[in-house]
């Protein structure tokens, strides 16, 4: 147990990095005290240089004060001294989108490590739940963070996607994906080779194996290979059978009454483990609301993915 006097110690610290920050940053701004802004023209490569700096004097001020704890409950998957695995629910951010909110995983895994706050290596979108994995020490994220850059690891999604049409056992989508050109909250497949690269689209591919059929839905895994934000989902659109509970990428197929949440689900993921470099594999069970779903298709969620 930590002694008053290192807790002291630890806060005191704390003030003085945010009090040290602070000053630099509104020194930068020409603010000292709260005072005006100097008018004094800069020059257009000195004012990126400064504002570079005061990004970054700002990203220290803010790291200095904890993140908010947040004591919803976590599903515990796997931990070690090197890093915790959670099984996230459906409709929780991964990430709080500001350093004073919470109500995110990370939130929780803070309350749930007594106050630390664990590194993030990946993420998963807001609707999608399941395996969820963080570093508890610097060396450990970032031996996670390049398996993901790197793609040596395998993830396995469970997607639950609308039979439009006639779906083969297995199949890939290799398509590339850009920011969409008028809403930066979605993903874009470009229309051609030439629209790509006027988009600067990334090379993006998603293999699917159907493990359950039903008459309007089948239940598959989804492996992506890389990494695009909203890859899986777009994918499954861009295949002509958008993710059941997906309002966002294939609105227009969606069931009445819809979804009551997207019906995706990551669930495996093998790593080495960042300590021992062995094979790790984990596996977040399917929530209770994601089986609720298949059964209004009449699936089962008996299947698992390969390897599982």
């Amino acid at each position: 147990a930590r002694s008053a006097a290192s807790d002291a110690a630890a806060s005191s610290t704390a003030a003085e990095e945010a009090a040290t920050a602070l000053e630099a940053l509104l020194a930068l701004r020409g603010c000292r005290d709260g005072g005006a802004a100097a008018s004094k023209p800069r020059r257009s490569g000195a004012l990126d240089a400064a504002e570079q700096r005061q990004r970054s004097f700002s990203r220290r001020y803010s790291r200095s004060f904890a993140l908010a704890a947040d004591e919803a409950p976590v599903e515990v998957v796997h931990e070690d001294e090197w890093l915790l695995a959670l099984n996230k629910p459906a409709d929780v951010s991964s990430v709080p989108r500001h350093r004073f909110e919470g109500s995110s995983m990370v939130n929780r895994a803070v309350h749930y490590l007594g106050g630390r706050s664990p590194y993030v290596v990946h993420r998963l979108d807001h609707g999608t739940s399941g395996l969820l994995l963080f570093g508890k020490t610097r060396p450990a994220a970032a031996s996670l963070a390049a398996q993901f850059r790197e793609r040596t690891l395998s993830k396995a999604y469970l997607a639950t996607l609308l039979a439009t049409h006639p779906l083969p056992d297995s199949f890939v989508v290799d398509a590339p994906i850009a920011g969409h050109p008028q809403d930066r909250l979605r993903s874009y497949v470009p229309a051609d080779a030439a629209e790509a690269e006027a988009l600067r689209a990334q090379e993006a591919l998603t293999r699917f194996r159907v493990l359950e059929r039903a008459d309007r839905a089948a239940l598959c895994e989804a492996s992506p290979v890389s990494g695009r934000m909203h890859q899986i989902r777009l994918h499954a659109e861009h295949s002509g059978c958008p993710i059941a509970g997906d309002t966002q990428y294939g609105a227009g197929a969606q069931p009445h009454p819809p979804c009551a949440r997207l019906l995706l689900h990551a669930h495996t993921l093998r790593v080495r483990h960042p300590a021992s470099d062995e094979p790790l594999q984990l596996v977040a069970p399917l929530p209770a609301d994601y089986r609720e779903g298949l059964e209004r298709f009449g699936l089962s969620g008996a299947a698992q993915p390969l390897g599982v």
